[in-house]
C-alpha cells in the first residue's frame, strides 16, 4: 500500500473514529501521524522520533519559561504581594481618570 493511501485512511477513517470517540484534535492528529510513520517505517522509528521532538520543544527556552512565570505568579499570589503591590499603585493612581488601568499596569511593572 502507498504512503498516499496510508495517509488517506488514516486520515478519513481513524481521525473520524478518534473525533467521534470525543478525543482532543492535538492529540487525535498526533496519534494517527504515530501510527501512519509506525506503519511507513518502523516503531522503534515512530518511538525515536516521538522521542526526540518531544525533548526538543520542551527544551526551548521559551516553553521552560512558562512553568516558572506561573509558580512565581502563585508565590505572588499566596504571599500577599501582588495584592499588596496592587492596593499601593491604586493609591498613588487611583484619583487619576483611567486611574484603575493605571494601577493595574503599575503593579505589574513593581510585579
Amino acid at each position: 500500500m502507498s504512503a498516499t493511501a496510508i495517509g488517506i485512511i488514516g486520515i478519513l477513517i481513524l481521525l473520524a473514529v478518534l473525533f467521534f470517540l470525543g478525543m482532543p484534535v492535538g492529540f487525535a492528529m498526533g496519534i494517527v501521524g504515530f501510527c501512519g510513520f509506525w506503519y511507513i517505517v518502523s516503531f522503534n522509528a515512530a518511538i525515536n522520533m516521538v522521542a526526540t521532538d518531544v525533548w526538543s520543544t520542551f527544551s526551548s527556552y521559551g516553553l521552560t519559561v512558562i512553568p516558572l512565570f506561573i509558580f512565581l505568579g502563585y508565590l505572588a499570589f499566596n504571599s500577599g504581594i501582588a495584592e499588596r503591590l496592587y492596593n499601593a499603585a491604586y493609591k498613588w493612581f487611583g484619583h487619576w481618570r483611567g486611574g484603575l488601568a493605571i494601577a493595574t499596569i503599575g503593579a505589574d511593572e513593581l510585579f
